[in-house]
């Protein structure tokens, strides 16, 4: 504290001197193609002032009277000097395209440009944070925002269906991230959480991926795994840029084509080129599948998934440029991502007591469902460098949208006289039945139900914030004062509808068949006939078109489950608002090699939430529904400090301490019930859940290599109060409300607190320095260790402390890739693998759900025709790796396997 105050009154001080200066804008581009050269080091000659080239390769400088000497730094050039007088000009514009010996013979464009740019601004960064541009981006086959970020150092993936969707940093589950479009918080299209689906954004949209791994002051301090900004495109030049990509592929699974399409055109306006405009839009589609079992005890599930998934976007920048000190902009973009699954399960449920209650029983069910999420942000703000300081001031509006507005399911029953699940082959289950009832023959499933529901989740923040920076001199060091405030009010709110039919018409008639109610008067649609290698035999499903015309032509015959309706309809339902208001002050400071970049910020969060209270008499029928409203408040105060000493010009040593916290969910805080007495299961919520806190240790040393490369290591220490988990327990009671029978729920709770360690390292270079064809090898490495321990009350119910690995973290997270450049062909191997992770916690540690560790293997070929056209080929997944799920901590007893084959693109991209 004493240093702030030293610094303020420093600043207040310098202000009068930095009236005779001059600001100077400046932006430094690559001479062969024109594109920006973001985290260029530039320097006042023989003087440790200079600054930092941005995103879009601009900065800004204050200069005295007369000529001054700059030095332009940058990864893969030599060091370029140029005189300046701001008497003559306050607009400086540079161009590099003197390479490093090194790589005098290798092509840049395309292949080194966005690994240049990344490692610069990794380089020269004041906390630790890795980045990778559009250009890096794009060498591999990640067509969604997630498949992108999973190559980064410390980033791991939650799938579904095979594909990225939710990002882990440092083996920390989705719930720790902060997600970021243009350095503001998007909200989740889902209705409970906060974490956004990554896999609704198309990779091409963006400039560049930042992964924060330590927060500083002017950062929202709710990220503890770290904080992903996806920063989009703006217009760079007067020259018009046109790229795209025209792609076409095939999923094997489905035997279907996949296909991709992106145009962006960009063009700066005017003699002084003041106005810029862009846009840039996609459209993704594809056909995909799985091939999936599953256990839960005795019984056993076969399901077959098929899904069309689209995936498209439109983004857009405009911003105008008053003068070389002052300009305005509009960002916007909007995604949409539409899922159409159908799923067809069958389910073996063995009566392995033989009560005399109960039968053995065939579920077959038949599931379409359509959802589609749209995410919504826009950026309206300014950026003025005044005398004596400079201030930035943004409003945005950013909604999404999950709109499912219809989701069927369909399920039949067949009762086998004798019927038995054999588990003994881990990897492929069995089942038998008895002779005489053929599990293939539909006519010996009869209808049980139908359900037919929409949900609709909205999510939306709008948000106003200013910064406000005050350059000043501390001695023959410069530094700056920065300050500033943020609000955002959240609003979040989901609907439901669910109806449950049951049958009360007696014998059915449909398109000429009559008779009892069964399953092969309506199946029909895709019948797969090498369901998990051909080891298991389907029939056909139930068609849910035929249903659906035949629901709709005789209503009159189904009854309405009034009672489930109305309770599913009333716990699931809710709406919250939430008032986040934020304020800091720090300092970024550079005392000859050492860089300070260090404060404090204050947040506070108020929640409001109305929801329904479900009630059920001692027989366990509805009772009563109440309307109810409750509320949260929390406040923080997060001391954050990074250190940043260059040992050299290419080599660094960095030293972090910070505080950070994580909100918990509003699904987990709302107070509702949802029971089900007929299954023996059910969720609550908890008005008591309190935030996750963390205190966050990080040191690191990375080096840089000349020839477009570094090598890194690191270790980080986190100390987590308030960890949240799920914990399920049994009881027959619960508030005061007896069930009749015990009760399997599940709960959002806090723990006690949770230890994280962990290692990282990561080493990337292209081998330029070796002889001949040898030189265009390549080689892209990381890898993180983390270890865990966290402690909760113990499950047994005796009150004492247990110890575990915090639910959701990896242990082992890396990637590895083999590249191989010569005269514009690329060709590229890469491994991804992401370690086995508690997934969920059980009754008692041998029925914790555990994740098992998966490697997938991808390879891209391009070729660089020349400056404006490239074409590439790639495949996914190679070896087919499946998602694997186990229980119990013993990876041999695995409850889920799940199989997406490969897929595979071809395409061509240019850039006029």
């Amino acid at each position: 504290m004493k240093r702030i105050l030293t610094v303020i009154l420093f600043s207040l001080i310098g202000l009068c001197a930095y009236a005779q200066e001059t600001v100077v804008r400046g932006v430094i581009t690559d001479g062969v193609n024109g594109q920006p050269l973001p985290g260029a080091t530039v320097l006042i000659e023989n003087s440790t002032q200079g600054t930092i080239t941005d995103v879009n390769g601009e900065f800004t400088l204050r200069l005295k009277s007369g000529i001054n000497s700059l030095v332009i730094k940058y990864l893969g050039y030599k060091d370029f000097v140029t005189e300046v007088d701001p008497a003559q000009t306050s607009q400086v514009e540079i161009q590099l395209s003197e390479l490093n010996p090194e790589l005098l013979e290798v092509t840049v464009y395309g292949s080194l440009q966005g690994q240049q740019k990344a490692l610069n601004q990794q380089k020269n960064a004041g906390n630790i944070k890795n980045i990778i541009a559009a250009d890096q981006i794009s060498r591999f086959p990640d067509p969604n925002v997630a498949e992108a970020i999973q190559r980064m150092p410390g980033v791991t993936l939650q799938r579904d269906q095979g594909e990225g969707r939710y990002v882990v940093v440092r083996g920390l589950a989705p719930q720790f991230t902060n997600i970021s479009v243009n350095g503001e918080q998007i909200p989740s299209p889902e209705a409970g959480v906060r974490f956004v689906a990554l896999d609704a954004i198309p990779a091409d949209q963006l400039s560049s991926i930042e992964v924060s791994k330590t927060l500083t002051p002017d950062m929202d301090g709710d990220a503890i795994g770290g904080s992903v900004n996806l920063v989009t495109r703006k217009a760079k030049s007067s020259n018009t840029e046109v790229q795209g990509t025209l792609v076409g592929g095939y999923n094997q699974l489905m035997g279907e084509p996949n296909g991709q399409g992106s145009l962006l055109i960009g063009k700066r306006f005017g003699a002084n080129e003041k106005l810029g405009v862009l846009v840039n839009g996609s459209h993704f589609y594809t056909d995909r599948g799985s091939d999936n079992w599953e256990r839960d005890g005795d019984e056993m599930e076969l399901r077959d998934y098929a899904l069309r998934r689209t995936r498209s976007a439109v983004s857009g920048t405009v911003d105008y440029r008053f003068n070389e000190n002052s300009e305005v902009y509009l960002r916007g973009i909007y995604n949409t991502f539409s899922d159409r699954e159908h799923r067809r399960r069958y389910g073996f449920i063995p009566n392995v007591d033989d009560s005399p209650f109960e039968d053995h029983e065939i579920e077959r069910s038949t599931k379409d469902r359509f959802e589609r999420q749209d995410i919504t942000s826009f950026n309206l703000g300014g950026k003025h460098v005044l005398p004596g300081f400079s201030v930035d001031y943004e409003v945005s509006y950013a909604t999404a949208v999950q709109d499912t507005p219809f989701d069927y399911e369909v399920t039949f029953i067949g009762e086998p006289d004798a019927l038995a699940t054999d588990f003994s082959n881990a990897d492929f289950p069995q089942f038998t039945t008895n002779p005489a009832f053929d599990y293939l023959d539909n006519s010996n499933y009869e209808f049980d139900e139908l359900e037919a529901g929409n949900t609709y989740a909205k999510d939306e923040n709008i948000t106003g914030k200013i910064n406000i920076g005050i350059p000043y001199q501390l001695g023959e060091h410069s530094g700056i004062l920065k300050f500033g405030g943020k609000y955002r009010n959240k609003n979040k709110n989901l609907e439901v509808v669910n109806n449950k039919f049951g049958w009360a018409g007696g014998d059915v008639s449909f398109e000429g068949q009559s008779g009892d109610f069964t399953l092969e008067k309506f199946d029909g649609g895709l019948v797969d006939d090498n369901f998990l290698g051909d080891r298991y035999t389907l029939a056909a499903a139930a068609d849910m078109d035929k249903v659906v015309r035949f629901f709709n032509a005789n209503q009159s015959g189904f009854e309405l489950e009034v009672e489930d309706k109305l309770v599913d309809e009333s716990v699931e339902s809710y709406e919250a608002t939430e008032n986040v208001m934020a304020a800091y002050l720090m300092t970024d400071l550079t005392i000859h090699k050492l860089q300070i970049v260090g404060g404090v910020r204050f947040e506070q969060t108020n929640v409001d939430y109305q929801y329904h209270t479900v009630l059920f008499d001692d027989e366990g029928d509805l009772e009563e529904i109440i309307d109810e409203e409750g509320k949260t408040d929390y406040t923080f105060v997060l001391p954050q400090i990074n250190f940043r000493y260059a040992i050299s010009s290419l080599t660094n040593l960095r030293l972090a301490a910070t505080t950070s916290y994580a909100r918990p969910n509003f699904e987990s805080i709302v107070p509702a019930q949802e029971i089900s007495i007929g299954d023996r299961e059910g969720t609550i919520g908890n008005p008591d859940l309190k935030p996750v806190s963390a205190i966050n240790l990080d040191f690191m040393v990375d080096h840089y290599f000349g020839t477009v490369g570094v090598i890194s290591a690191g270790v980080f220490y986190k100390k987590l109060d308030n960890f949240i988990y799920k914990r399920r327990f049994e009881t027959d009671t619960y508030e005061g409300i007896d069930f009749g029978t015990d009760v399997d729920l599940t709960q959002d709770v806090n723990g006690q607190n949770a230890n994280i360690a962990g290692i990282e390292l990561s080493y990337q270079q292209n081998m330029t320095f070796l002889p001949g064809a040898l030189s265009g090898l390549g080689i892209y490495a990381n890898y993180t260790f983390t270890a865990s321990s966290a402690t909760l009350q113990d499950r047994s119910g005796i009150d004492e402390s247990e110890e575990i690995n915090l639910p959701g973290q990896a242990t082992h997270v890396g990637n590895l890739s083999l590249s191989y450049n010569l005269k514009g062909f690329n060709v590229r191997l890469s491994g991804n693998y992401a370690g086995a992770y508690i997934e969920e916690l059980g009754a008692d540690a041998e029925e914790d759900r555990s994740i098992k560790g998966r490697l997938q293997v991808d390879a891209t070929a391009s070729y660089q025709i020349n400056q404006h056209f490239n074409v590439f080929a790639e495949c996914l997944n190679i070896t087919n790796a499946p998602f694997e799920a186990y229980v119990g901590g013993d990876e041999s007893q695995l409850v889920q396997r799940e199989f997406y084959s490969w897929w595979s693109r071809v395409g061509v991209k240019f850039n006029l």
